[in-house]
């Protein structure tokens, strides 16, 4: 505030064009920021653009909490007078509160060279000074974390539940299903690690990387016991309140004793504040799946989608979702093993009370598989129907409990692939920085 009051009563006032601007200016001289940004925010639309409004309506949405929005005004003054010191300096109060360290630096910098108002001078000087005292310039970082958990599966094997069923290649002959083969429940412990560590080359470029290790134990099930292995590497670019990322990706699963799948693709992402509580993406993956021993479920998978987050009452409730489109591409001679299709998810999350969250998730998938099932001359659809809810306890900086149900609905035209699967799972997760 020291710094946002030695510039607005130094210089706002001289910069007001009408008397909106004027009374915005009077109640952040009077500390009453959060009246400036109502008076101001309903005319940003007609008003963005013009350095004057930009840097006052900045400053109120600044001091009254709205980050995103301060920073989107201030980036637009600076862009239209960037020898406006001021201006630079309230952008670099703004990265600042954001959390971004080394822009925060810059601007302020930038702001203190040359012929800077005494008083301004002054604060800035008292902001670089806190800054390079409490926040030295942010180098490597890396994070971690340990979970266990216990549940119930009543699918462990997603298999159908019929007996029996008539396979049409065979005249309609009824075929017998295995014990083996049928739906089978469990109880179920699991354990995983990861760590994520980012390293900065610059101001704007982050090298990122990320590995995960999971194990999932069936009791008397043993042979469906999953081990998932998972790494990640690659770039971040952030610019203001856009960033992008892109990313190799590899990843090994065992089920039982045998390798069952490996993964190797790549990922991009842009993502953006549309405003401080809005968040929009899109996104792309593919990745190469080899199924050893089973070359005809080999594929191409590509993904393609959008994202939205949306935050109410100051974070209290966030609201998510995404679209997308996919496509699994397999080798030739096997195209009832291949397919495309579309997903939508959506998510919520509340805070009840103190740390307690509950959150909940759908998600529906549509697939269509290319040429004809074998033995049931038909080309197979599926839709498979995903939700989950549950509660999350944050006890303390680290520690966080979880309870969550799940219910998948996978619905088929090929009985083989109809099935119901029914989760309910309590975690334990420490965290490290």
């Amino acid at each position: 505030m020291l710094l946002a009051c030695s510039m607005a009563c130094g210089a706002i006032s001289a910069q007001a064009q009408d008397g909106l601007l004027n009374q915005a200016s009077s109640l952040l001289a009077a500390k009453d920021a959060a009246a400036a940004y109502a008076l101001l925010s309903p005319i940003e639309g007609e008003h963005a653009g013009e350095p004057s409004f930009d840097y006052l309506f900045g400053i109120a949405a600044l001091d009254a909490g709205h980050v995103t929005r301060a920073i989107f005004a201030l980036e637009r003054a600076v862009a239209v007078r960037p020898d406006d010191r001021l201006a630079r300096a309230e952008l670099g109060r703004a990265y600042l509160a954001a959390g971004d360290t080394p822009r925060a630096r810059e601007q302020l910098t930038l702001a203190r060279a040359g012929d800077t108002p005494a008083e301004a001078a002054a604060a800035i000087d008292r902001v670089l000074g806190v800054i390079d005292q409490v926040v030295p310039q942010r180098g490597a970082r890396m994070s971690g974390y340990l979970e266990l958990g216990a549940g119930y599966d009543s699918n462990v094997n997603s298999a159908t539940n019929q007996g029996e069923f008539a396979i049409p290649a065979f005249g309609g002959i009824l075929f017998q299903t295995s014990e083996d083969s049928r739906r089978q429940d469990a109880l179920v412990g699991t354990a995983a690690a990861g760590a994520v560590a980012e390293l900065p080359l610059s101001p704007d470029w982050r090298l990122i990387g990320a590995a995960n290790l999971r194990r999932t134990v069936n009791r008397d099930v043993a042979e469906l016991n999953t081990r998932l292995l998972d790494a990640t590497a690659g770039l971040r670019h952030t610019a203001g309140a856009q960033s992008q990322t892109v990313a190799l990706q590899s990843g090994i699963a065992w089920v039982g004793a045998e390798r069952y799948r490996d993964v190797f693709g790549l990922t991009a992402q842009w993502q953006t504040q549309f405003s401080e509580q809005m968040q929009g993406s899109v996104f792309g993956q593919w990745s190469r799946q080899n199924f050893p021993g089973e070359i005809g479920r080999d594929n191409d998978r590509t993904v393609l989608g959008l994202g939205l987050a949306r935050g109410f009452q100051r974070g209290v409730t966030l609201a998510y979702g995404s679209a997308y489109l996919l496509r699994e591409r397999t080798n030739a001679g096997f195209d009832a093993l291949g397919h495309h299709g579309h997903g939508l998810r959506l998510g919520l999350e509340r805070r009840l009370r103190g740390s307690l969250v509950l959150f909940g998730e759908a998600q529906y998938e549509a697939r269509r598989y290319g040429g004809e099932e074998p033995f049931f001359n038909t080309q197979r659809k599926d839709r498979q129907t995903d939700l989950s809810a549950g509660l999350r306890h944050s006890m303390g900086e680290r520690w966080e409990l979880t309870g969550q149900l799940r219910y998948t609905r996978a619905a088929s035209n090929v009985v083989l692939y109809d099935y119901v699967r029914n989760t309910f799972q309590i975690t334990l997760r420490r965290n490290f920085t």
